[in-house]
């Protein structure tokens, strides 16, 4: 018996091949997945599938599907999407997360008493990208090269804060020939701890440090952001008409209050002045946690959007202005998302642009079955965004399905560097 990989080194966003060979036909064959973070050992993921040999004596992961297991039907990387955390304290994995050493994957074939082991090696970092850690006037990581192309892409996370979180997917986008500035706004030291009142100012240094760089000055300037950060890079993109594409993930239509759930505030500022928001109804919000605590099943916010967008009475002021950007716009939304109404968000931009006769181009992606995968593929397995356990008897659910989520975030992934490039 013998593992072949078609890749064992490979950038982490790539899809890779696995077949067993010499194997006796018929045979049934275990198949087994483990990883662990870099920068979080302890931490374990896994999968396990069954498969059966076909004449041949062969199992090819881009060909068969397993009989049981982790996933069904055919996936060459499923025993990736499908794998569950296994052990260890699960934040930790989206903590202190560093790119400088590599992912690996044991994966494990037995068949009857025969059992063989083999390595996959999973990069971040392409050999001729530069890292540069920015610390002021504002706080980065730059990704950049010689041989990259004349296109900086300006990139930030969503509510979840801080600046790791973003890093796996900004080094595997310089992969693709960009230069790549991942932005923090909050969550971090020197910048404001929650997600409200964040001063819109605090991006004009950015702009300033993108138009003199020596690698980004006659760049042209992209944005890609995400979930609650998409609702930042519209505004961005309504006011800095250098910007000339953006790639929204699960965007919305407004501004909604800051992601305290303590206090009312806008999430942004500028010149000291909160920007109009939609606000959210506590009762509602705490309804619905309490609610899934008792019947014990994931909970998620998009309710408590839906609900505050029905009461509210600012809506036109509190509309992102998206009429007013200058720029090429792709939006990717799914229609199970369960941290917002994203997909309505998107067809009421969508009717805004159309109405307006939007000069430049947009267009819009919607997945069926897919929540809130949005992330290279490849990095986080699509299985943990389904059910995530943050208190006894509760977890939080971004929606969608294994399947669906594994779809929407490849997909969107090749369409955003397509649309890029």
């Amino acid at each position: 018996m013998e593992i072949m990989i078609d890749q064992p080194i490979s950038m982490a966003d790539r899809r890779i091949g696995i077949s067993i060979t010499h194997l006796p036909p018929g045979g049934r064959l275990t198949l087994r997945a483990l990883m662990h973070y870099p920068w979080a050992e302890s931490v374990v993921f896994g999968s396990s599938t069954e498969f059966v040999a076909d004449d041949n004596g062969c199992v090819d992961l881009t060909r068969d599907a397993p009989v049981s297991g982790d996933y069904t039907g055919v996936d060459g990387m499923g025993f990736f999407s499908s794998m569950r955390h296994m052990s260890g304290k699960l934040s930790a994995a989206f903590d202190n997360v560093s790119i400088g050493n590599s992912i690996f994957i044991e994966i494990t074939a037995e068949c009857g008493a025969e059992t063989v082991k083999a390595k996959i090696e999973r990069r971040f970092l392409s050999p001729d990208t530069k890292v540069e850690r920015i610390t002021e006037p504002f706080v980065g990581e730059f990704y950049y090269s010689e041989e990259h192309t004349n296109k900086t892409v300006l990139m930030w996370g969503g509510s979840g804060g801080g600046l790791a979180s973003v890093l796996p997917v900004a080094s595997l986008l310089s992969g693709h020939g960009f230069n790549v500035l991942a932005l923090a706004y909050f969550g971090v030291s020197g910048l404001p701890k929650e997600l409200v009142r964040i001063p819109l100012e605090y991006f004009d240094p950015v702009f300033d440090w993108l138009a003199s760089n020596t690698y980004t000055k006659d760049n042209d300037l992209y944005l890609h952001c995400t979930s609650k950060g998409s609702e930042l890079g519209l505004i961005l993109a309504s006011t800095h008409p250098v910007v000339k594409k953006v790639a929204a993930f699960a965007p919305h239509a407004y501004c909604f209050q800051g992601t305290s759930f303590t206090k009312y505030a806008s999430s942004w500022t500028h010149h000291n002045q909160e920007l109009p928001y939609i606000r959210y109804q506590f009762r509602t919000l705490y309804g619905d946690i309490l609610g899934c605590f008792i019947k014990n099943k994931p909970f998620g916010y998009t309710h408590t959007h839906v609900m505050a967008l029905n009461r509210a009475n600012n809506k036109d002021e509190a509309r992102i202005k998206v009429e007013n950007i200058k720029a090429d716009l792709l939006m990717f939304s799914g229609k199970q998302c369960n941290m917002w109404n994203t997909y309505d968000g998107c067809i009421e931009i969508m009717d805004t642009l159309n109405r307006v006769g939007y000069p430049y181009g947009f267009e819009h992606i919607d997945y069926e079955n897919a929540g809130e995968p949005w992330y290279a593929p490849y990095i986080i397995p699509e299985s943990i965004r389904l059910s995530v356990k943050i208190a006894p008897r509760l977890s939080l659910s971004m929606g969608g399905t294994l399947q669906g989520n594994t779809d929407a975030v490849i997909d969107s992934w090749e369409r955003m560097l397509a649309f890029f490039s």
